[in-house]
């Protein structure tokens, strides 16, 4: 049923208009044809309370258009005139339409509003809105409460009233950093955040923040929660587990005795266990050793003296006949199996000293071109027939390295590309010193390592199955090998069967 609100001023005056304009249809000759309006009253019907007075209004405009073609004395038809008056209702009805929408939209919006402020109002956590600067605009009564200030109090206040002092000069830098990356987050999780009162007693809290934007600017909503009860659960929960704690530590106390008494008995057994089965190992190791060397010593000692006895029975019958180029021959075969004879002594004795941890480095500052080209002179009366030894060297000279176990290392090298090329070859010794270390290689055109082999070259007592023939005993390249490691350096090589081999050393400085 609809109702009018004739108790208020502004329906009065619609009903007014539409009284007068009615009036003057009747009484105004046909040229002033006024009906249009009554458009007029339908918009200023916006400011009713009820759509059902928009649509009385509507209903009782188009009657009234319609009445006053009877009451009027009319010159034209009457189909004519009634017509000519169907536009005006026709936007009659539009604008009530129109009108009633604005009304439902209206509705709507305070209903939204109604319930954002009842929200607001009677939340139990306590609600903040600020601008982008920090301006407080709205605080709920539930956060006035809870930091004790009175109704409409932090209006127009800083943000920063809320908060510590300690933290509070920090916040505006916090602020300007949200805004630059605005999203909602939650910034109790984790932290120890504290509010203050306005008596400037302090409290944990828990903060959610909400950017927002309308037509007025950008904003912030803040939730925060009182973490009073939790924080003193989790400290309760905290206290707890340390009387736990302190229990158990009094339990585990009570049966210590005996842990420790089994624990230690354990370990006994276990280093006891540990170290028979390494005396086991050790031993069964030296016995391959031992076993390793005595027949290697029987085969590669054998050779040498048997040409040293050779040649010494040679060099006295020579010796008789006054014959004094076959002297010199067969006492360089002497000198040479006796040579050959050093190198195996010494690399056997050189494995024992390793293996028992009795070789250490001692560094020194040595230069390294003086000290090859010393061991060249050493050498090189063992060369074969025409063999030269070709010496290049880069950068600086000195170097922090021992210089017993470079020479060793070179010796043993050296040594290698000459026992393995024919006569007549060059063996070509580089060194250089850079920022990346130090550098030393020695290269061959010899026999080469077969491919498939090379994996094993500084395995102890191995020997490729091309040099068999040659007089040798496999430990040389692990002896450099650990010379090298003594000094924090490492080995390597290159080489391919009847080209030769490059083998190398690098230390860093």
């Amino acid at each position: 049923m609809f109702t009018l609100q004739s108790d208020t001023r502004w329906s009065k005056l619609v009903w007014l208009l539409v009284v007068a304009v009615f009036i003057g249809d009747l009484l105004l000759p046909k040229q002033f044809n006024i009906v249009f309006a009554y458009l007029l009253a339908h918009f200023m019907a916006i400011f009713f309370k009820e759509k059902g007075d928009v649509f009385l209004l509507a209903v009782i405009t188009t009657t009234l258009t319609i009445l006053a073609v009877f009451f009027k004395p009319q010159e034209a038809p009457l189909e004519e005139i009634l017509f000519e008056r169907f536009p005006p209702i026709v936007s009659f009805w539009a604008a009530a339409f129109f009108v009633v929408r604005y009304i439902n939209l209206r509705e709507t919006e305070q209903q939204q509003e109604g319930r954002f402020k009842a929200l607001f109002e009677y939340a139990t956590n306590g609600i903040l809105m600020t601008t982008r600067r920090g301006n407080i605009i709205m605080a709920n009564p539930a956060l006035e409460k809870l930091f004790g200030y009175g109704s409409g109090e932090l209006t127009d206040l800083q943000v920063e009233k809320l908060i510590p002092r300690r933290f509070a000069e920090h916040h505006e830098e916090n602020r300007a950093n949200f805004h630059q990356n605005p999203h909602p987050r939650n910034m109790g999780t984790g932290l120890n955040l504290s509010g203050l009162r306005k008596d400037g007693t302090e409290f944990p809290v828990e903060v959610s923040l909400s950017p927002f934007k309308n037509r007025e600017g950008e904003f912030v909503v803040a939730f925060v929660v009182d973490n009073t009860y939790r924080k003193n659960y989790e400290d309760s929960i905290i206290h707890q587990k340390l009387e736990l704690a302190t229990l158990s530590e009094a339990l585990q106390e009570s049966n210590e005795g005996l842990e420790n008494k089994v624990a230690e008995r354990t370990r006994q057994l276990e280093k006891a266990k540990d170290e028979l089965a390494a005396a086991l190992d050790k031993e069964r190791e030296l016995g391959e050793l031992k076993s390793r060397f005595v027949s290697m010593a029987s085969h590669e000692f054998r050779t040498p003296l048997t040409s040293v006895l050779s040649s010494a029975g040679l060099v006295h019958q020579y010796a008789d006949r006054q014959d004094i180029t076959s002297v010199k021959k067969h006492a360089d075969r002497i000198k040479n199996a006796v040579n050959g004879l050093n190198t195996i002594l010494t690399e056997f004795l050189s494995l024992g000293r390793l293996e028992e941890g009795r070789i250490q480095a001692s560094l020194e500052e040595i230069d390294i071109p003086a000290n090859i080209e010393e061991l060249h002179n050493e050498m090189k009366n063992l060369f074969k027939n025409g063999q030269t030894l070709e010496y290049t060297h880069e950068g600086a000279r000195k170097a922090m390295l021992d210089g017993g176990l470079l020479k060793n290392i070179l010796i043993n090298l050296i040594s290698n590309a000459m026992k393995y090329s024919l006569e007549n070859m060059p063996i070509i010794v580089h060194s250089r010193i850079d920022s990346e270390g130090v550098f030393i290689s020695v290269r061959d055109k010899g026999l080469g390592i077969p491919e498939h082999e090379q994996k094993h070259l500084f395995e102890r007592f191995f020997r490729a199955t091309n040099a068999t023939n040659i007089q040798g005993t496999g430990l040389g390249l692990y002896i450099v090998q650990r010379y090298a490691e003594m000094m924090n350096g490492e080995v390597g090589f290159t080489s391919a069967v009847e080209e030769g081999s490059e083998f190398w050393v690098k230390f860093p400085l």
